[in-house]
């Protein structure tokens, strides 16, 4: 029995908490992307009371009167209802295009996020090469990047002040404590790999006849 056959279990183990975490924060990421209180515009009513008056996230933005629900409007060029746009502003052209980023970012990171979680799943029960088994932390790497450079982004025009942005963050942190478990199970399984491959080099020396 090999010294890889010996500890791929305990490898096993630590790469499905690895997938229950990266699982967990692709669920909150994906309902806190496509709920629409990311920001949440409220107005005075008088008496020092205030009514829900429009939500916005970066794909669609709806409105309502006295917190009563009225509609949705898919995100446009003149970003109807979105908090703090308005068309006679010079800097407002860059609005939409921030929106957008925002949008194409966070779709990329979910989409890194799922590929890390495939491939941390293959890697506890095909075995790779050395290289391919660090595949998997460089897909999570990637997800948490394309993520956080999508708030950064989003931030620059919306205020993350309702449950769609706290959902979204905290499922960024589960992705970035599933990229840390899945490097670290990943070198583990890295290191294994190559001292096998040395093993089995050194048995077919031995194994290989001397030359008179």
């Amino acid at each position: 029995m090999t010294v890889t056959e010996k500890i791929e279990p305990g490898n096993r183990m630590i790469a499905f908490v690895a997938i229950a975490f990266g699982g967990i924060g692709l669920i909150l990421i994906c309902i806190g992307i496509g709920t629409p209180k990311w920001e949440s515009t409220y107005v005075d009513i008088g008496s020092d009371s205030y009514a829900l008056a429009y939500t916005a996230n970066f794909f669609y933005t709806c409105s309502f009167t006295n917190s009563t629900f009225n509609s949705c409007t898919s995100r446009t060029g003149n970003l109807t209802n979105y908090p703090r746009y308005s068309s006679t502003l010079p800097w407002m052209t860059d609005y939409n295009l921030r929106m957008q980023n925002a949008a194409g970012l966070c779709v990329v990171g979910i989409v890194f996020l799922l590929a890390g979680l495939i491939m941390t799943g293959l890697m506890v029960f095909i075995k790779f090469e050395t290289y391919k088994n660090l595949i998997s932390p460089a897909l999570l790497f990637l997800a948490c990047l394309f993520m956080l450079a999508g708030l950064a982004e989003g931030s620059r025009y919306l205020l993350y002040n309702d449950y769609s942005a706290n959902l979204y963050q905290a499922g960024h942190l589960f992705t970035i404590l599933a990229f840390g478990i899945s490097t670290f199970v990943s070198s583990r399984i890295y290191f294994l790999r190559v001292q096998e491959e040395e093993e089995l080099e050194k048995a077919k020396k031995l194994k290989q006849p001397t030359r008179k």
